[in-house]
């Protein structure tokens, strides 16, 4: 197989934080780019921006990733008019709330955004990623992946199936043209309310913390070696390591310990995936 045609990369959740420095480092490595993002989040703007600065070619579409039928109808689109050799599945929800308190509509959200969109895109979109010589999958879940955390419940329980799901995808399409990678970051700093949360928190996880542009330039060159698991920042290696020898017991006290104490200082709410968590 060889590729002649103008290849693209489609991230999703390309809008802001670490999605939008996902987009600009492909950018940066002349990659063409299909952005998706929700409705009112200037992706538009974005798009210009990364065509007059590094001269590569940027669609955008403006859909809500959790509605199946919106999902089809990107998928329609892109195999009409680009050829795609690269996925970043970057969008996705998080938050803290009781389970109790939670919405059918906050929880269906998080299920049908984390898990269910990021499946049926692969899944429609592995045929045309076969087509190429090279092409690559990247799954962004979260240190959340490897424990259960109370009063975040589902949003860990997602991020455990995004790990999963790419290993065991990874090994099916081990003899194919398409490698599969998940990345695993930890706290990530993106806004003004994540810097104050930071200043509340100890020294050690605010080393652990890194910016989105960071992460985004270790994602990417993890990636086009073909690196199966991807944790930026030798902290955060660190504490997946230890977070799997901690007993899950502990692990759950220590949990509702911190973020039984979170909630207590805030409304119960939903908030994006790239804003900071003691993950």
């Amino acid at each position: 197989m060889s590729d002649t045609k103008i290849l693209y990369t489609l991230i999703t959740g390309a809008s802001i934080g670490l999605g939008k420095e996902l987009a600009l480092e492909c950018a940066r490595r002349k990659m063409n780019l299909i952005l998706v993002s929700l409705p009112g989040e200037d992706i538009e703007g974005l798009s210009q921006e990364i065509r007059t600065s590094f001269q590569v070619s940027v669609s955008y579409r403006e859909i809500d990733l959790t509605k199946k039928e919106q999902v089809k109808e990107l998928v329609a689109w892109i195999n009409a008019n680009f050829d795609v050799n690269m996925i970043i599945n970057n969008a996705g929800v998080g938050g803290s709330c009781m389970f109790t308190e939670s919405t059918v509509e906050y929880l269906d959200n998080m299920i049908q955004l984390n898990v269910s969109a990021m499946v049926l895109l692969i899944r429609l979109l592995l045929p045309e990623l076969k087509k190429h010589a090279e092409s690559y999958i990247l799954n962004v879940s979260s240190l959340a992946a490897f424990s259960p955390v109370p009063y975040k419940t589902v949003y860990p329980a997602s991020k455990a199936f995004v790990h999963y799901f790419s290993l065991g995808l990874r090994a099916e399409l081990k003899d194919t043209s398409v490698n599969v990678s998940v990345l695993t970051p930890g706290p990530i700093l993106t806004n003004s309310d994540v810097k104050k949360r930071i200043n509340g928190q100890s020294s050690y996880i605010k080393f652990s913390i890194l910016t989105p542009k960071r992460i985004a330039e270790i994602a990417l060159k993890k990636l086009l070696k073909r690196k199966s698991v991807i944790i930026p920042g030798f902290l955060n290696r660190f504490n997946a390591f230890m977070i799997r020898l901690v007993p899950v017991n502990v692990r759950i006290y220590v949990g509702t310990v911190i973020f039984k104490r979170e909630l207590s200082r805030k409304k119960p709410g939903r908030t994006r995936e790239t804003s900071i968590s003691l993950n």
